[in-house]
């Protein structure tokens, strides 16, 4: 196959082909493999590739990306397939041409949408990357794409699928600790912000971008979404050759929950080794909660710590087990636990925390507040 010859911002504003809306999926049998197909063979989707390779469940038939040396990678990490995994650079091309059971979308965050609803639209299971779009009103669109669906839609919030996470928030949500009070987090790395993280544009902030694996945990803990936030975010950093719109390498940013919970976090980028790693802590009547260490902690006189669940301490646990569970929620045909809802709520958080921080008309980073109903969401 040719070279590229589509940008990729070009295609970001290009309008996807129809696919035929409610194609009849398979009807799998006990021993029938998924068939599946991937829709962007970057970092993240060889990631995927070489996890879904040992899972038995799969059998991947096709990989797309518009960089063809991507997609003939994606068919090397799959070369245990027989027939030989068939590369595109068009993924319309790719839906209409393979007998697909499901898609796994690991494209650009602002590309999601645009492979996730012809997908579902073509009557096929979806597993798409975090977070689901850039814009409320792209999650608007999927939004209701995945509501009437007649595939699983899946979303890459990893952390409902770690023990550790469910079974904290299980304890919390049983009141186990009594009432929430206040919600405090933090995500700092050695390294700059990097790729097409930078350009805004594509990644809607790096705060979205990454950060949203964090909104999504709070949001999971306090069963609903944000009132209101404020946030500041700059750059420390000068990027050679900067895009127009280039995204923050920290942050700060305070989100208020009903009931007068405030969830306090920072996104930091350029830390010295000992000042990295993920926190995530819950404080509460009773006790407070580690969600990365699985630890219950007392207040003074009330008991002694307990663990709720192992440590979490790698930042990509959950991606093995989400995989194998997309199978498990095909097969079954039930709602996924990272599902269109959990999604929309995390990926709004995200971008409503990009909105504080950033003004888009001015071109520069300005602390503002923004309210859930400022982001006008239509679902």
């Amino acid at each position: 196959m040719g070279k590229i010859t589509i940008s990729r911002r070009s295609f970001i504003g290009t309008g996807a082909a129809a696919i035929a809306v409610g194609t009849p999926r398979r009807i799998l049998g006990a021993n029938d493999s998924i068939t599946l197909g991937i829709i962007g063979c970057g970092g993240r989707g060889q990631r995927l590739l070489k996890a879904i390779t040992n899972i038995p469940a799969y059998r991947v038939v096709a990989a797309c990306d518009l960089i063809q040396d991507r997609a003939d990678t994606a068919a090397q990490i799959c070369e245990q397939y027989k027939p030989k995994v068939k590369t595109y650079i068009d993924f319309r091309q790719m839906l209409r041409r393979e007998k697909l059971d499901a898609v796994i979308v690991t494209t650009e965050e602002a590309n999601h949408g645009k492979c996730v609803i012809p997908v579902l639209e073509a009557g096929l299971h979806c597993f798409s990357e975090k977070p689901m779009d850039t814009t409320v009103e792209k999650v608007d669109q999927i939004t209701r794409a995945a509501r009437k669906a007649k595939g699983v839609y899946q979303i890459g919030y990893q952390r409902h699928y770690v023990p550790s996470f469910q079974q904290s928030i299980k304890h919390i949500h049983n009141g186990g600790v009594g009432k929430v009070t206040f919600l405090q987090g933090m995500w700092q790395w050695a390294y700059g912000v990097g790729g097409r993280y930078r350009d805004m544009e594509i990644s809607g902030c790096w705060f979205l971008a990454q950060a949203c694996h964090h909104a999504d945990v709070m949001t999971w803990v306090m069963n609903g979404n944000p009132l209101r936030c404020v946030a500041m975010g700059s750059r420390m950093e000068e990027y050679e050759n900067p895009p127009e719109y280039c995204a923050e390498d920290h942050s700060a940013i305070a989100f208020e929950f009903p009931g007068n919970v405030i969830f306090s976090y920072t996104h930091l980028m350029n830390c010295c080794d000992q000042f990295c790693g993920e926190k995530l802590w819950v404080y509460a009547e009773k006790a407070g909660i580690d969600l990365i260490k699985g630890m219950r902690y007392p207040r003074p006189g009330m008991g002694e710590p307990e663990r709720l669940g192992e440590e979490s301490p790698d930042w990509d646990e959950g991606t093995y087990q989400e995989l194998e569970a997309f199978a498990k929620h095909i097969r079954n045909h039930e709602k996924p636990l990272s599902n269109v809802e959990v999604g929309r709520l995390a990926t709004l958080t995200g971008i409503m925390g990009g909105k504080a921080m950033y003004n888009w008309k001015k071109k520069q980073f300005e602390p503002s507040i923004v309210t859930w109903d400022d982001l006008g969401s239509t679902t």
